[in-house]
C-alpha cells in the first residue's frame, strides 16, 4: 500500500488491521474522508497530515490511532455485534440511541452516572444484532437534524453526552426498524414497551 511506513505497517499488524480497513485520503480534510470511510466500513485513514508527533493515520473521526489505541477501539465498535437502544428521561423530556453489549445493566448505568445530568433514563427499546454498531451509527445519520449535546459532570470532569435526540420516541423506534430493513440487517427486538408518557 503506497504511503505506508514499515513503522505503520507493524502498528496495523499489531492491532490486527488488514488493508480492507484502510483508506487512501491523501488531499483529503477530516470533513471530507469521513463520510466516504464511513460508507464504505473503513477503520484507519492513511496519508493524511500528521499529528503533533508525526504520525500520518487517523480513524473516521480524525484521531491518532498510534498515539491513543483507545481512538481504534472506538472505531471498531462500529462494526461490533450487540444491542441498539433508546432510552428517555421524562424530567429532560429529551431520548438517547445508543450502543451496549449489556443491555440488563445499562439504564442503571446511565441513572448511576447522571448522563446529561439526569437520573431517570429509562430503556424503552432495545434490538440486538451482529451489525448492532452499525445499526446505531446509521440512525443517529438519519435523525441528526433531531440531534441535541448536553454537558454534564462526570467524576469531577466535564463530558459532553452527544448520543441525544429531541424527537419522539416512536420516530427513534421507527428509524431503528426502518434501517434494518434497509441494509437488510437481521436483529431480534428484546425490548419493547409503548409508553405515552414519552412520546414528547
Amino acid at each position: 500500500m503506497k504511503g505506508l511506513t514499515v513503522e505503520q505497517k507493524r502498528f496495523l499488524e499489531s492491532q490486527g488491521l488488514s488493508e480492507q480497513d484502510l483508506f487512501n485520503a491523501q488531499g483529503m480534510t477530516q470533513s471530507e474522508y469521513y463520510p466516504i470511510m464511513k460508507q464504505q466500513n473503513k477503520l484507519i485513514a492513511y496519508n493524511t497530515p500528521p499529528c503533533k508527533n508525526g504520525h500520518t493515520l487517523r480513524t473516521r473521526s480524525g484521531h491518532c490511532p498510534q498515539c491513543n489505541t483507545a481512538y481504534l477501539r472506538f472505531s471498531r465498535r462500529s462494526s461490533e455485534a450487540g444491542f441498539v437502544y433508546v432510552a428517555a428521561s421524562l424530567s429532560g423530556r429529551i431520548s438517547k440511541v445508543g450502543f451496549t453489549s449489556a443491555i440488563a445493566t445499562r439504564a442503571e448505568s446511565l441513572n448511576r452516572t447522571y448522563y446529561a445530568s439526569l437520573n431517570d433514563w429509562k430503556i424503552l427499546f432495545a434490538i440486538q444484532s451482529q451489525n448492532a454498531g452499525r445499526i446505531e451509527d446509521a440512525v443517529k445519520s438519519s435523525l441528526s437534524q433531531y440531534s441535541d449535546t448536553l454537558e454534564y459532570d462526570h467524576d469531577g470532569k466535564l463530558q459532553c453526552a452527544s448520543e441525544l435526540l429531541r424527537c419522539n420516541y416512536l420516530k427513534i423506534r421507527e428509524a431503528i426498524i426502518s434501517v434494518c430493513k434497509k441494509y437488510k440487517y437481521k436483529y431480534k427486538t428484546v425490548l419493547y414497551l409503548d409508553e405515552p408518557d414519552y412520546q414528547f
